[in-house]
Formats: structure tokens, sequence, C-alpha cells
């Protein structure tokens, strides 16, 4: 009978072919020996009901007889259960694996999940990459709440306040994803360490700015808009019509800069008097009211591009080369701030549009419709409604604007309706005298 001890396994020597030596007092445990000495504890047996299986346990020296006969004990159990032991075995390190689910892989499952806009999205892979590259192989359970802090604070210590605070929104964002995450019924982490962050109530909110343009920043910015006449791309400056066409569209329209780029010919509705906005920031199509300023800068955008021969680009701010729209105005924008000396942003327009909208009485849930900052979506069936409500928010801007560069077009304006009265041919004379009239009172007023 032979029973494998620790002495006879030390004690064998290379055969001339493969051998297996089994031990008769536990049936199915052995020990596997090669020709080049290499020696290997194995178990043999029947799985209830099913096939057999052999199973390697481990190797000699590192491996003693004692352990691999304790586990040889526990393998030969599952068989007699009906359990395969390589299938158990895969089944703990699949779950092992899963619960090893690394920084990066649920930062990258976070981002397949989510419906993110492109720009959102790099964003977010920039900032991680940035950030935490560090982090991307360690497993999301080994991360503490040490960790969150300390890499938050390093964050706004070395890169500042608003980068650790768009970090601490992107990394709670998901890390509260993997709290959802299971495995056979084990939660993937049980808290999210981000939330030290606000427990410690370390300060996270940034200051919003608060930058508009004043009355005479937008009286010097609508005369350089207007006695530009010509605006020739060689002008010194370096100023393009349509660099300040899309200044001023923006100004008069409170869009993103984003959204003023992606504008297109065929959403701006002549007859009906609007143009659409699609892919906006809150995920709804915006219809803008035309009002006389708006549709006065797409006229004269159309005009321009006529005069380039781009006319035929489905794009109202075409690239200057390729099909794709303008990308990135920056430039243009560095000139204007220069030849005006105005310092303002895209954005610093945007709430120039609402500043001026709430000064000429626009109520504050007006003005947020207006820049589409409303959180619910409008059905079809109401735009035209809303558009109409919306309106008279564009058009009080426009005739705010309008007097920055025409103080009197208010009284021309009733000066017309009252010739409009009149037989047509006294109507040709008093409006060619009331036009020279107005020509010469503006050319006082801008040398003024």
């Amino acid at each position: 009978m032979t029973n494998i001890t620790q002495k006879k396994v030390d004690s064998l020597k290379p055969p001339s072919k493969v051998s297996i030596l089994r031990d008769d007092t536990l049936k199915g445990f052995g020990v596997k020996v090669t020709p080049k000495g290499r020696i290997s504890f194995i178990v043999e047996g029947r799985i209830r009901g099913g096939r057999t299986r052999r199973i390697t346990l481990g190797q000699h020296p590192a491996m003693t007889v004692a352990d691999a006969k304790e586990l040889a004990r526990d393998k030969l159990l599952q068989m007699q259960r009906g359990e395969d032991p390589v299938e158990v075995r895969k089944a703990v390190e699949a779950r092992e694996e899963a619960l090893g689910k690394t920084v990066g892989a649920v930062f990258d499952s976070y981002l397949a999940a989510r419906d993110l806009k492109p720009r959102t999205e790099q964003d977010y892979i920039n900032a991680f990459n940035l950030y935490f590259s560090a982090w991307r192989e360690k497993p999301i359970r080994d991360v503490t709440r040490q960790d969150a802090e300390e890499r938050f604070v390093h964050i706004r210590d070395n890169a500042g306040l608003p980068s650790a605070a768009k970090c601490y929104r992107i990394m709670s964002a998901v890390f509260g994803f993997a709290l959802a995450d299971e495995v056979d019924g084990e939660r993937l982490i049980t808290e999210n360490p981000w939330l030290v962050i606000k427990q410690k109530k370390y300060r996270r909110q940034v200051k919003r700015r608060t930058d508009y343009l004043e009355d005479e920043q937008i009286k010097r910015l609508i005369h350089f808009y207007h006695m530009e006449k010509d605006w020739p791309e060689t002008r010194k400056h370096g100023v393009t019509e349509q660099g300040i066409n899309f200044v001023m569209l923006l100004m008069c329209s409170g869009l993103r800069r984003t959204e003023g780029l992606r504008l297109a010919w065929e959403d701006v509705d002549w007859d009906k008097g609007y143009f659409v906005v699609h892919d906006t920031k809150n995920g709804t199509d915006h219809h803008i009211p035309l009002s006389k300023m708006i549709k006065w800068v797409l006229k004269r955008q159309q005009a321009h591009l006529q005069a380039i021969g781009k006319d035929g680009s489905p794009w109202v701010f075409p690239a200057r080369r390729g099909d794709n729209h303008m990308t990135e105005p920056k430039s243009q924008l560095a000139r204007i701030i220069r030849h005006t000396g105005i310092k303002f942003s895209f954005h610093d327009l945007r709430r120039t549009f609402a500043t001026h909208a709430e000064s000429n009485g626009a109520s504050l849930d007006l003005i947020r419709r207006a820049l589409n900052h409303r959180s619910q979506s409008i059905t079809e069936g109401y735009i035209i409604t809303q558009i109409d409500r919306l309106r008279p928010v564009f058009d009080a801007v426009a005739d705010g604007y309008h007097r920055y560069y025409d103080p009197d077009w208010e009284h021309q304006r009733d000066v017309d309706a009252a010739i409009a009265q009149e037989p047509d041919e006294m109507q040709k004379q008093r409006l060619a005298e009331h036009a020279e009239q107005i020509a010469a009172s503006n050319l006082e007023w801008l040398k003024g």
C-alpha cells in the first residue's frame, strides 16, 4: 500500500518517461513526475453524474504533501457534490476579477452608459487623464476617503479651485455609478469616498462670473459693427465681417458660442420669423424669434457669404476651408478686443443679453426661457405660442441696443408710421425729407 509522504516525494528521481505515483490512503491523490524532474501534485476523480477530472494542485517543493492532500480532499468533496472544481475556480476568479474592477474600467463604463455630448465627454476624459491617470489600474474598492480628500486638495492647491471642483463633480458621479454595481449580490463599493469633500465642507463652488458689457461698451461695439462699412478681409485690425457678425448675433440672441457656430440656414424661417437651435445644452430644440436686429445681422451675414462665394454653404458661419462650420473664433474675438479696447468673453455677451432683457422689463421666467434655461421640454404644439411669448423679450433687447447707435430711432419710427397714413406721392416726399434729417442728425451724434 502506497502512502505518499514528504520524505518519499523529496527522494523522487526523474524517471525515463512521465510517471504518476498514486496514493492508496487517499484515493485520487497522486504525484506526477517528469523526466526533467518536475514534480506536481494532482487529484483525479469523477464528478457526480458527470465527467472525470484531473486537476493539478501545485508544484513541489513550493507545496508540501500535507497541504496538497488537504487541497485534494476539498476537490474530491466538490466532485462528490456534483461540482466541477475547474468551473468553481473559474467562477471564483471571475468574481474576484469583477470585484477588482479598476477605477479606469468604471470610468470607461460610466462614459459608455451616459449620453454625454462629445465636447463634455472629451472634457471628462482630459480631466481624468490629467489628474487620475495613476488611479486607472487601481481597484475601485481600494480607493479610500483619505485618497479622495488628498487628491482634491492636491488639485486645488496646484491647479486651482475650478479644476478641483470639476474633478469632484466628475469623480463623485463615477463612484456614484459604481455604487449601483453588484457581483453575485455583493456591492462593488459600499460608499462613495468623494462624500468626504462635502461632509468636511470643503469649498467646491466656484463663484459664477457676472461680467457683462456696460452701456458705453455696447455703444462702442455697435459703432464698430456699423461704421466698418466695407469689411475687407485685409483690414489692418484683422476682424472679418463674419467675425463681427458672429459676435453681434450672440449679443442680440443670447446664444451660447457653440449654438451660434452650429446654426444652419435651413433652420432659419424668414416667413414665420424665427430660427431653431438644435442639440442645445439641455437637450431641447430652442426656437428664437427674429428681432429686427437679429434679422439685420443674419441678412448682413448672408450678403457677406454671397460676396465671398460661400453662399452655397449650409452653415450661417462656415469655416474658411472645407465644408464644416466655423469651429473656434477665438482669434476674431481677440482682434475685436484689441481694436475696440473692450475686454469680454463670448459668454459675457449672453449675460449682456440677459441683463438688457431684465432692464427692459422682461420677467425672470421669460429671460430663463429666452436663454433656454428651462428644465421641462415644450411640445411641438406649443412652439408657436412659446415664440410669441418670447418675441417681446428679443424685440426689447434689440430696441435697447438700437438706442446706442441711433438715439432718434423711436422718433423716426413714429414719424414713419404717421407718414404711412398719407397719400403715396406725399409719402415719398416726406420720407425723403425725413431721411435726410435723420442722416444729418446721426452724423452729428456719431461725431460727438
